[in-house]
């Protein structure tokens, strides 16, 4: 008599079980949706229009590992006067990693070739630094910012002189990116 009601008892738990896991999976769960991509498609395509205008533009990007893309804008080779930009956009995996790319890039901007803006700042950056000079003729703007865990940086000569400083001419185009990206996320 204990056998047939342990047989029973052993019976009831596998048929309750049976009917708990059957009314789990019973809905169809809620289909994924994709996730925009991290990395911009297009790097010129944030560089403010009024900058890039008239130039040669030529984007890459890779989204494998620390996602990058890069961006760089010419002029075409018979211009008189000649504009030579690049504008690279990193997506760090952490904060601290991101700090340091940043510092890198601050520390690469050559006190030989460039005067440090000290207080220099760019909308939407945690933090920024720059260094502006004439380097082998060309008015010369180096840059880098940091929002969040993604590190910018633009690099810009005008040869001769243009109408704007190219200091003035890369925080536009800083922010500009900048801008974008935010709007992206």
């Amino acid at each position: 008599m204990l056998r047939t009601a342990f047989r029973r008892g052993g019976l009831a738990v596998v048929v309750a079980t049976l009917l708990l896991t059957s009314a789990c999976g019973s809905s169809e769960p809620q289909a994924v949706q994709p996730l925009e991509p991290v990395v911009p498609a297009d790097l010129c395509a944030t560089v403010p229009a009024q900058l890039r205008e008239g130039l040669i533009m030529n984007a890459n990007n890779s989204d494998s590992g620390n996602p990058t893309a890069a961006c760089s804008m010419r002029t075409p080779d018979d211009a008189r006067n000649k504009v030579r930009a690049v504008v690279t956009w990193v997506e760090l995996n952490e904060e601290y990693s991101a700090d340091e790319v940043l510092d890198s890039q601050c520390r690469s901007i050559d006190p030989k070739e460039f005067r440090m803006q000290d207080g220099f700042s760019a909308k939407g950056a945690q933090r920024a630094c720059a260094g502006s000079g004439t380097v082998e003729g060309a008015d010369s703007a180096s840059m880098a910012a940091l929002t969040d865990r993604e590190v910018i940086t633009v690099r810009l000569d005008y040869e001769p002189k243009g109408k704007q400083p190219a200091m003035t001419a890369g925080k536009q185009m800083l922010e500009g990116v900048i801008s974008s990206m935010a709007g992206n996320s």
